[in-house]
């Protein structure tokens, strides 16, 4: 089954702090701007997706690496995902840093594969899944469903690579990456082009970037093959607004075309036509899911940083929005404090909440067939809320020996609840989207 699809793609960029000549309290705020979006990020790494972005506004005088561990547990023993990922920066010259980021993730258990009406369902164990689907029975919207799942030994592993290098002039750092993604069922080669461009002293700085991505889907289970195209646009905006608070503003646009439906999700239809070209899913109205071939995603993210000199700490609050052409609107706050303790300690708490309608095809079964012949039974496509905390605790040691400069260590631990009753405004009423997750990490970063 291909991870892709079934999680969010996370970029987790690893910069360095950007050395800026203004007073000490400014230049604590701007590398904390950078050095943010790995604090930020860091513990999304064991949800599978884009691989790991090194870059930097200034070329980096020595070498640095960064290997993290990752494990994702879904309550009910759903998917439980293993990740290990590592990124190395080279500097090669004055202007010139060569990144290099790696990934390996294996996921196994069971995950959602069909939600129908209960009262149709003659069986819903078994390693298949689901044993038999009473046709004779008639069902109505407002019934009761319930999910199937994959059998527990679903077991795949992703490996993924990026390669890119970051060129730097003056105010201008430009970045150029390329990645591969394999799986046994799901393959993806993309590219990125960056550039930042610092003004006003450096207190301001403007990013731009484009990236297209390539895939081709050939399930395990099903004769098919298929292709996918992503093209993405971002465009980024930071000030430092005094000597101890940053602003960052972000758009991002995405623009996906091809075979967007999942080639392993299932949905019941009652009534569809003889002779649809929906495939048949082993069962009397079962089917598999038919999405939109095309999907116009945008989001805004608007973040601010406060720093604390009596402290020492420091306050990240991010919101984002996202709506695409599919109909779902989501929002995300988020909150992150750091707060160094003595000897190289620091403690991070961390508090993320998450709401979102559904995608305007999107039905947990269909009483009768949709015109436009769009199916999907999704629990992402759902509505839903979530909420989340978690904790990390990192511990850095300087000069440890000749050859490095400094060892951190972290190791982080995340609860979240996810349910339709979280969702923010009014709510249809639904368990097939309710469950919990926890996330381990544990880190290693040197600094040679």
């Amino acid at each position: 089954m291909p991870l892709k699809p079934l999680y969010v793609s996370i970029c987790c960029l690893a910069k360095k702090p950007r050395r800026v000549d203004i007073t000490q309290e400014v230049a604590a705020v701007a590398a904390i701007k950078s050095d943010t979006i790995k604090a930020l990020t860091a513990a999304a790494l064991s949800l599978p997706g884009m691989l790991a972005k090194a870059e930097a506004a200034q070329v980096s005088t020595q070498a640095f690496a960064d290997f993290q561990y990752g494990h994702y547990q879904e309550s009910d023993d759903r998917i439980s995902v293993d990740i290990y990922q590592g990124i190395i920066v080279l500097p090669v010259s004055k202007s010139i840093e060569l990144q290099s980021n790696w990934v390996v993730d294996t996921f196994s258990g069971a995950t959602p594969v069909l939600t129908m009406p209960d009262s149709a369902a003659e069986s819903t164990t078994g390693a298949s899944g689901i044993n038999g689907v009473d046709s004779s029975k008639n069902v109505n919207a407002d019934e009761q469903s319930v999910q199937v799942m994959t059998g527990a030994s679903t077991r795949e592993t992703r490996y993924g690579v990026d390669l890119g290098f970051s060129y730097f002039l003056d105010n201008l750092t430009l970045h150029a990456s390329g990645s591969r993604s394999e799986e046994p069922d799901y393959l993806s080669h993309g590219y990125h082009l960056g550039m930042d461009w610092e003004f006003n002293q450096k207190f301001n700085t403007i990013s731009l970037g484009f990236g297209q991505n390539f895939d081709q889907i050939e399930p395990t289970t099903r004769s098919l093959s298929e292709e996918k195209t992503d093209h993405h646009f971002q465009l980024g905006f930071s000030q430092i607004t005094s000597k101890k608070s940053l602003l960052r503003l972000s758009a991002n646009y995405t623009l996906s075309k091809g075979y967007l439906s999942n080639p392993y999700k299932k949905v019941f239809i009652q009534g569809l036509a003889v002779g649809s070209d929906l495939q048949n899913g082993g069962f009397n109205k079962v089917f598999y899911e038919n999405r939109p071939d095309k999907r116009n995603q945008w989001s805004v993210s608007l973040g601010y940083i406060q720093y604390f000199s009596a402290l020492d700490s420091s306050l990240h609050l991010d919101y984002r929005f996202f709506t695409d052409s599919w109909d779902i609107v989501s929002h995300t706050l988020e909150a992150v404090y750091h707060q160094p303790l003595a000897k190289g300690w620091m403690l991070i708490p961390r508090l993320r909440y998450y709401t979102q309608t559904d995608a305007h095809f999107h039905q947990n079964y269909y009483s009768e067939a949709r015109a436009d012949n769009h199916y999907s039974s999704d629990f992402r496509l759902a509505e839903f809320g979530s909420l989340g905390g978690g904790l990390k605790l990192t511990k850095e040691w300087q000069r440890v020996s000749s050859l490095t400069e400094s060892i951190k260590l972290e190791a982080g631990f995340e609860y979240t609840a996810h349910a339709a009753n979280l969702k923010l405004g009014h709510h249809r009423s639904s368990s097939v989207t309710d469950f919990e997750y926890v996330l381990f990490t544990a880190a290693i970063k040197i600094q040679f």
